[in-house]
């Protein structure tokens, strides 16, 4: 059991990282601790290189009632996307107006399929599609062994 160190919002917590093999202090707000429905209180603490993640496990007094190690950790981030719109169409790089008209008629396609709409060929298609999937315009779909882009929410 560790003894943390109050100040009026948070708490800092000194505990031992075996990974690491030193002393870390992890800074929470005492609002998570006291107003938890259930005790302890579990908190992942990302740190180190390599990144790993310390689990500590925290009771009201602010106790540290035991820690776990995790040396994997992933992350991830909602993909913020831009539907294709009329509107979004004005702000779209030239190059891919056409390939984004195209997409907005059949709202679900693979480059081939623009490819006989736009008159370019499939390999220039299938770069404008990745690229405008990588800008948040598209959904990448897999379909059998193939990749079909689609306008978020929406089908064919």
């Amino acid at each position: 059991m560790t003894q943390a160190e109050d100040t009026p919002d948070n708490v800092t917590i000194p505990t031992f990282c075996h990974k690491c093999q030193q002393e870390i202090y992890i800074s929470l707000p005492k609002i998570l601790i006291d107003n938890a429905n259930s005790y302890p209180v579990s908190h992942a603490h990302l740190h180190g290189n390599p990144p790993h993640v310390l689990v500590i496990y925290v009771d009201r007094q602010y106790f540290i009632r035991g820690t776990e190690l995790s040396e994997t950790v992933t992350v991830e981030r909602a993909r913020k996307t831009t539907p294709l719109s009329a509107m979004v169409l004005l702000r779209i790089p030239p190059r891919f107006k056409q390939t984004a008209m195209a997409m907005l008629k059949l709202r679900q396609a693979n480059s081939t399929e623009i490819a006989a709409i736009t008159g370019k060929t499939q390999n220039a298609e299938s770069k404008y599609l990745g690229a405008m999937f990588r800008l948040g315009y598209l959904e990448r779909i897999r379909v059998k062994r193939f990749f079909q882009y689609a306008i978020p929410g929406k089908s064919r």
